[in-house]
């Protein structure tokens, strides 16, 4: 074996344990969220609730959003500096609880997502997969989770949080009692 040789070889296993490294360290930035009997909400105030098909089922799955501040008497909601935050996808009688932490001097947001990436004209909702995109305001950090139909769960990756963040500021849109945020019953269909 000639000196070049050894150096290939050298750089060839090099490449391939970085591969592996690159692979692991993907594999564990991918979170699994099983299902649970049923979540607790108590002493939680509902801030906002969306009814939309989350795992192409063609039924729709109620997303919802707590948090541990209270409504004032005045309407006004009773932050402190940090709160609880809950959110969930139901599904009948099954909670997936997508994010249960306390924000210190933040808040959460959600928004929900539909990809066509088989680009089909005119699609049909079990064409579409959707994902939920939350924003964690303590700083800035993006959640992505979306429904693995092999698994029957939701998989959650951290898609973005810059490091060596001190602090974020950020509009809260949470501030007043807003009953549109709130969607009524009749509305889940």
């Amino acid at each position: 074996m000639t000196r070049n040789d050894k150096y290939i070889f050298l750089l060839l296993g090099l490449i391939f344990i970085i591969g592996l490294f690159v692979v692991f360290i993907k594999e564990e930035t991918v979170k699994t969220i099983q299902r649970v009997e049923s979540v607790t909400t108590r002493d939680l105030t509902l801030l906002e609730r969306k009814y939309e098909d989350v795992d192409s089922d063609n039924k729709k799955e109620s997303i919802e959003l707590y948090n541990s501040a209270q409504w004032q008497p005045d309407g006004s909601m009773g932050w402190d500096t940090g709160h609880n935050w809950l959110l969930i996808v139901r599904k009948d009688e099954t909670v997936y609880p997508l994010f249960d932490d306390w924000v210190q001097h933040g808040e959460l947001n959600f928004w929900i997502v539909a990809f066509n990436k088989s680009q089909v004209e005119g699609p049909e909702s079990t064409d579409l997969e959707r994902h939920i995109y939350v924003m964690e305001t303590r700083g800035i950090k993006l959640f992505d989770y979306h429904w693995d139909k092999q698994s029957l769960c939701y998989k959650k990756e951290i898609v973005f949080n810059p490091p060596n963040q001190w602090y974020g500021r950020s509009s809260s849109k949470y501030s007043s009692y807003s009953p549109t945020m709130i969607e009524p019953q009749v509305l889940k269909d």
